[in-house]
């Protein structure tokens, strides 16, 4: 790719008196003149002035001249020319102007010129302004920690130096801007401004209410203190990360969320104020009584320590959660422990368990209110309704169980759930004992992923703290829990699995009886992230495996290519009548409504025993078979138990992304391709408010709402005549209103920061083999078949890559010979919803996409001419890096070690970042030498989990530049203090091209929500009121819905008999489902005080802006996986047992829809509105379905 050469211009006759930020400015006016319009897209480009010292002139700035740097020869030329004919003058000089000799620009000064232009002096402000922030001036005499209370008091239970003659200064750090406190002892207090919820001051006392706990820093002492404070001036002294600001403070600083700082006098106080301003701090006057109740001393901590080790886990882990969480102190429910001991004894663990739970809801509601009378009137209520109706119980459902949830920061450990969560092997096997198993994960304060600053050691948390928790366990709710192993894709969270000791059969149950138990690992004992990747193999994701596979499974060789590349690597075969057996025994065990209709998928992702890839159907095998290729087999098993972890009964549609937009770019791929795709579907997105219809489609296109079938419900809706702009009065519309608004921010988002664009005919299919040997080298086959009845078979020239695409030979050409001729084997024509790769060439196709191979990688296939690049670069070929061996059999704690030296180590999203950085400003985008060495390591990081090798950071190549592309400022709009340049890449003009509508405000929305839905005393009067919804009921949707109804249900006669029972249940699955949903708010929220609203729920997303979209982007799935589960739950209790007639399933559903109308206003009845109306809409087309 040809790009301007930069060209150095020798300026003379500069006055001896003018700096750089003069001759710059001058310069300015003539290169950003209309002369120079034409250029570099018409923006103002950026140049440098270098003044030349010279020998003769010691006693000068500078000699009067200079170098300046332009971004081409044109543009050097072009000066030169202009400055002889147009005077160019600097303090009544003429500056002369010629070609500069030697013409050796440097490599750093080049990258420069990609920035964007700044004045010098608005520059020099900016840096001024950075520096009055951080500048010292503002005096603490004292900083302590302490615990809210209500009626405005705030009790101190963490004093720092109290007594000591200690002094704290007080600035506004940089990049990014926080709050910096710094003790002469060397202490520092780190508080980004996004973590701070208000500011209250009184006299010269300031109040900081935290969303989390500050960050812990210790720089030197003593005579190292002393050497770093003389350097102080030149850099920042080097700190070491610590878990909190004492070593008798651990385990408590993360528990107080009100930071107490007392100035010196009046004076550092209005300083504070005023810098304050400046970052956008609001600070109020408000009087604060200060008081020490000992909240947390060590009388109350014994008591406390004592009472929890004698409860149930599940109400010990609430009790304890409701602390981490900063709800309520160990001294309040210590003054409750008889009521929650009776309560027990009373209701039960489940019920207890749950009152504890929701505490946290009704302390928002009611602050005043004391302990004893939120969960007296929790019991009460739940005693009201829980002897008539309940949800369905999870613990029915064995491909989820109760998941309980710790999340451990260098200061906290945070308690959460429990949340459904997908089950495993080891979990399915002890069900029973589900409560013994913790999910345990590594994060920083914000919960995000630790991040390595520099010039901060991390070691000391991650060694002493994160390491001693791996080694030697984890106190939690009173039990002792133990590193037990890790899922692979958990392992990329930072996220592992603990359990508790526990017996079955007269057996105790250990973390290293359960490894042993899963089989034979000697081959890779020695190398202890081999064997952690193997035992993962257990832990990951699946449906129930109680489908044994026949004694005879066919072993069978891989195929080679004549250099030794596998073309089946990872993928066997099954007969047709094992896939139809697998696949009834996958769907029998759904309700009825969640049973698949589509056909017997062609391939399914699987584990069995030791094994683990893909089958994929051969039917030349006759019986129940199944064969399995060395390539599969990773140790070995006695257990022969089938598990699905995906069947790919459906094809999936295909976005783009930065990486592979960068990579077709490099592959001469132009800019109009790509905008005009992103603006269809920002129009298509921007209009789906416009009717019913095209917002289900816009849903479901991109995945959204699913958990509550929302595609569905709208199209019935829409049947029923309902429109989006004449139902103002009707309490569903203006939420679907809102939801669709949040769902819109959604897509367009994905699309701004993500480049995730939709491609229109193109595909992502798993891959397999071609067992028949029928495709030649650079063919493929695809024919995909869709859920709405559509089939095709890809036919012609087709892009095909695998995701991540981090070198430039990642996506390649290849034919897709469409429908296969009559003599074609059988095998392979009755093969969807799969790419076919062929079994011929040198190398393996799959290998030279990103070194994929077929154990369940996803491929993507473009058939868009467009977007196919007009040249083609060799695929990366990487030698893999040896193992990590011991010399001796690994054991759990060298696996431990392990995970803490991968989470020290975990580069891959910097090296990504890297990479694109460096494409984004290189000349040669993609194919830059730079980026190719990057790939290398890309590789090499993405085996880290497997080999063990870790990657250098200091061997990565820097980026040529310290100024920042416009796409890579996160959604707060963080760059970290760099300068910005706006990129001329086709990631920059997609980035710029979007403009995001105002965000939904979800945050008021979700504080409005904690208003609890109010139940009645008098049971009677709330039937009542449900009662006039049947007589009384203005709500359009009811109205229509009726019409309809009474085609399928004699309604008339249903309301005039005795239904009080009947809704007296649907109130009760109300009231249930309504807690499910406030806590699943809450606990998915990105801010500890702010839920996310039920809109958001609905249309699956989360509104709140985040510097790690990954973070969200994993709440969400959970939001997913746990609404989807609450739903489910909610319609099975609607519908009641399945022994009852369809007509009275539609009764009762329609007695849950008339509980959403009278309660139309309150918190979560209109999203169980639309829960019951997907279930009368899809009872009705079966009754259909059944008539015709």
């Amino acid at each position: 790719m040809d790009e301007p050469v930069a060209m150095e211009v020798f300026v003379r006759n500069i006055p001896y008196t003018a700096d750089e930020i003069q001759v710059t400015r001058a310069l300015a006016t003539v290169l950003h003149g209309p002369s120079f319009k034409s250029f570099m897209g018409g923006a103002p480009f950026n140049f440098i002035v270098r003044l030349i010292k010279g020998k003769a002139a010691r006693q000068r700035k500078h000699s009067g001249c200079a170098i300046v740097l332009v971004p081409s020869q044109v543009i050097g030329s072009r000066l030169i020319l202009v400055a002889t004919e147009t005077e160019v003058s600097l303090q009544g000089r003429r500056l002369h102007f010629a070609v500069a000799k030697g013409q050796n620009p440097a490599r750093e000064d080049v990258a420069v010129l990609a920035e964007p232009y700044q004045d010098p002096a608005e520059l020099e402000e900016e840096q001024n302004r950075r520096a009055e922030l951080a500048a010292v001036g503002i005096t603490v005499t004292s900083v302590s920690f302490g615990w809210p209370c209500n009626k405005n008091v705030v009790s101190l239970e963490l004093e720092l130096g109290r007594g000591a003659i200690t002094s704290w200064s007080f600035t506004f750090a940089t990049d990014p801007i926080r709050v910096k406190l710094r003790s002469t002892e060397n202490l520092y207090i780190w508080i980004h401004l996004r973590a701070i919820q208000s500011i209250a001051l009184d006299e010269n006392i300031c109040m900081m209410w935290l969303e989390r706990p500050p960050v812990f820093e210790q720089g030197a002492s003593g005579t190292e203190a002393a050497l770093e404070a003389i350097l102080s001036g030149i850099f920042e002294p080097h700190r070491e990360r610590i878990q909190a600001p004492t070593s008798a403070s651990r385990g408590l600083a993360g528990l107080l969320s009100v930071l107490c700082i007392t100035f010196r006098n009046r004076t550092s106080k209005a300083e504070f104020q005023r810098r304050a301003r400046m970052v956008g701090l609001t600070t109020l006057q408000s009087a604060h009584k200060v008081e020490r109740r000992g909240l947390f001393s060590p009388d109350v901590m014994k008591l406390y320590d004592e009472w929890i080790t004698t409860l149930p886990f599940e109400v010990a882990f609430q009790v304890e959660g409701l602390v981490t969480r900063h709800h309520f102190s160990p001294r309040e429910l210590v003054g409750i422990h008889q009521e929650i001991n009776l309560a027990i004894k009373k209701y039960g663990v489940p019920t207890t368990a749950s009152c504890i739970q929701y505490l946290e809801y009704t302390r928002e509601e009611d602050e005043e209110a004391s302990i004893i009378q939120l969960f007296l009137q929790l019991i009460e209520n739940r005693n009201q309704y829980r002897g008539r109706w309940s949800l369905k119980d999870i613990r029915s459902n064995r491909e989820l169980f109760e998941c309980h949830h710790v999340t451990i920061t260098p200061t906290s450990v945070i308690l959460n759930g429990p949340f459904p969560d997908e089950s495993n092997r080891v979990i399915r096997k002890y069900i029973d004992h589900q409560q013994c198993f913790l999910r345990v994960q590594f994060r920083e304060e914000d919960r995000l992923q630790l991040r390595l600053d520099r010039g901060v050691d991390t070691n000391k948390i991650l060694d002493e703290r994160f390491s001693d928790i791996l080694r030697k366990g984890i106190t939690v709710a009173g039990r002792k829990f133990e590193f037990l192993g890790y899922s692979s894709s958990a392992l990329k969270e930072h996220a592992v699995w603990f359990m508790t000791k526990f017996i079955v059969d007269g057996k105790v149950i250990t973390p290293d009886l359960i490894r042993e138990s899963l089989g034979d690992f000697k081959k890779v004992r020695n190398c202890p992230a081999r064997y952690g990747a193997r035992i993962a193999q257990a832990f990951s994701a699946t449906e129930d495996g109680t489908l044994e596979v026949p004694d005879e499974i066919i072993y069978e060789n891989d195929k080679k290519s004549p250099t030794g590349s596998l073309y089946t690597d990872g993928v066997g075969r099954l007969s047709k009548e094992m896939a139809e057996e697998i696949w009834e025994h996958y769907t029998e065990r759904k309700p009825e409504r969640l049973r698949r209709r589509s056909q017997t998928p062609s391939a399914f992702q699987i584990r069995l025993g030791g094994a683990k890839g893909m089958l994929c159907v051969d039917p030349r095998l006759e019986g129940r078979v199944v064969t399995i290729r060395g390539s599969m087999n990773k140790f070995q098993s006695d257990d022969r138990q089938i598990e699905i972890s995906r069947a790919f009964d459906r094809p999936t549609p295909m976005y783009l992304n930065r990486p592979l937009v960068m990579l077709l770019e490099t592959l001469n791929v132009g800019l109009e391709p790509f905008m005009d795709l992103q603006r269809v579907a920002v129009q298509e997105t921007r209009s789906a408010a416009t009717s019913i219809e095209s917002a289900a489609r816009l849903l479901e296109k991109y995945g959204l709402g699913t958990a509550y079938k929302m595609t569905s419900v709208l199209l019935q809706l829409q049947k029923l005549k309902v429109d989006l702009h004449s139902q103002e009065s009707d309490h569903v519309v203006p939420f679907l209103k809102r939801m669709l608004s949040f769902a819109v921010n959604h897509i367009l988002r994905d699309m701004k920061y993500r480049a995730r664009i939709p491609v229109p005919d193109a595909w992502t299919l798993v891959g397999v083999s071609d067992e028949w040997g029928y495709l030649n080298e650079g063919e493929v086959f695809a024919y995909v078949c869709t859920r709405d009845g559509r089939k095709e078979y890809i036919k012609g020239p087709v892009l095909i890559s695998r995701s991540p695409t981090v070198h430039p030979g990642d996506a390649r050409m290849v034919q897709a010979i469409g429908e296969p001729p009559e003599d074609a084997p059988r095998g392979l024509r009755e093969l969807t919803n799969c790419v076919v790769f062929p079994c011929a060439g040198e190398r393996s196709l799959p290998d030279m996409l990103a070194g994929g191979d077929l154990d369940g990688d996803i491929y993507c296939l473009i058939k868009d001419e467009r977007l196919h690049p007009k040249s083609e670069y060799p695929p990366g070929n990487y030698d893999p890096l040896p193992r990590v061996e011991l010399d001796r059999p690994s054991d759990g704690k060298d696996v431990a070690d392990f995970v803490i030296n991968y989470i020290k180590n975990d580069i891959l999203g910097i090296i990504a970042t890297q990479h694109l950085l460096t494409a984004d400003i290189g000349p040669l985008c993609m194919a830059d030498p730079d980026c190719i060495q990057l790939a290398r390591f890309h590789s090499h990081a993405v085996d880290f989990p497997k080999s063990g090798h870790r990657v250098d950071a200091d061997s990565l190549p820097r980026v040529r530049s310290t100024a920042r592309p416009d796409w890579y400022a996160n959604e707060n709009g963080d760059i970290n203090g760099s300068r910005v340049y706006r990129s001329q890449r086709i990631i920059g003009h997609l980035f710029r091209d979007i403009q995001l509508p105002a965000p939904p405000q979800a945050g008021k929305l979700g504080r409005r929500q904690l208003r609890r839905f109010e139940r009645d005393e008098n049971q009677n009067l709330k039937v009542k009121e449900v009662y006039k919804c049947f007589s009384d009921d203005n709500n359009t949707i009811s109205r229509l819905l009726r019409l309809r109804l009474e085609e399928y249900v004699d309604v008339q006669a249903f309301e005039q008999g005795d239904i009080t029972t009947l809704i007296e249940q649907m109130l009760d699955i109300y009231q249930f489902y309504w807690e499910d949903l406030a806590y699943i708010c809450q606990a998915h929220s990105l801010r500890r005080s702010t839920p996310i609203s039920e809109e958001e729920v609905v249309a699956s997303t989360i509104a709140q802006r985040c510097s790690q979209p990954r973070k969200r982007q994993d709440l969400i799935t959970s939001i997913r996986r746990d609404s989807t589960t609450t739903c489910d739950m909610t319609r099975e209790s609607i519908e009641g047992p399945e022994e009852i007639s369809k007509e009275d399933r539609i009764l009762r559903a329609w007695v849950a829809w008339k509980v959403s109308v009278a309660y139309k206003h309150a918190y979560a009845a209109t999203s169980f509105g639309l829960i019951s109306l997907e279930v009368i809409f899809r009872i009705m087309r079966q009754i259909d379905a059944l008539d015709l």
